[in-house]
């Protein structure tokens, strides 16, 4: 399988307040191991070839790790997202102030709200998934920001999951990777499909990165289902970052 190339990834560390993030389970956060995941999580990214771009931490912002709901990569142009959760508004500000050195840099406006994490591009389409975080306006001004590109942005109806990518992510070589009753997967029809089993849901939120998929770990029916289409899988430790609410992607803004 040919798969998804990249060069950098943005990130930024775990704060001490993580287990106040935003989240409706009650489960308890270990912070300490959730760093200590984090850590092997960018170790990962620089083994599969990327140049980790930090942004500086903030203790104020809980969820501040999740750093992919805060901008979007297209090429040489970025959008800095209008996030919906008050709480999360400030992520994109030190976001910015880097991204605005590296790219073109577009900004989501009210009242349009956009989440990183509803937004799955594959190839020359770009999905933008209507969830609780992101709405129609965010929508027709991405449309507008990259009227001149040859990207084709379609709206995808979310429901029962946080995020688009939550349910979605794309493997590379006409690949997704699916869990279903999230989104109308017809939407998807042309692409081959990789469902996972009742019960690995979590599973659908991997990350293909120059060769590797790398997942959550602890989901073997999905792990084997990825390996038949002939890709490599690394399994990684997320367990904190689940209990966050967030996966996989969250965790870094990839191009």
């Amino acid at each position: 399988m040919s798969l998804v190339s990249a060069e950098y990834a943005v990130v930024r560390p775990v704060p001490d307040s993580y287990d106040r993030c935003v989240r409706t389970g009650v489960e308890k956060i270990d912070v300490a191991l959730a760093k200590r995941q984090h850590a092997e999580y960018c170790k990962a990214l620089q083994r599969l070839g990327l140049e980790l771009i930090w942004i500086e931490g903030d203790q104020t912002l809980p969820d501040s790790c999740f750093v992919e709901d805060t901008a979007v990569m297209f090429g040489e142009k970025a959008v800095i997202c209008n996030m919906s959760t008050r709480s999360r508004a400030r992520e994109v500000v030190k976001v910015a102030k880097v991204v605005e050195k590296l790219k073109q840099t577009c900004y989501i406006k009210p009242p349009a709200t956009i989440d990183g994490g509803d937004v799955l591009k594959i190839e020359s389409r770009v999905f933008v998934g209507l969830s609780t975080r992101t709405n129609l306006h965010a929508m027709h001004q991405l449309r507008k920001i990259l009227e001149n590109s040859n990207l084709e942005i379609a709206p995808v109806k979310v429901h029962n999951v946080l995020h688009l990518k939550s349910a979605c992510t794309y493997l590379g070589n006409n690949y997704v990777i699916l869990s279903k009753g999230c989104f109308d997967t017809r939407i998807l029809r042309d692409y081959k499909k990789i469902v996972v089993p009742r019960g690995e849901e979590y599973a659908a939120d991997c990350l293909s990165i120059n060769g590797t998929v790398l997942m959550a770990k602890g989901y073997p029916k999905t792990k084997k289902l990825i390996e038949e289409e002939g890709s490599f899988v690394e399994e990684l430790e997320i367990s904190e970052f689940r209990k966050g609410e967030g996966a996989l992607t969250c965790l870094s803004i990839i191009w």
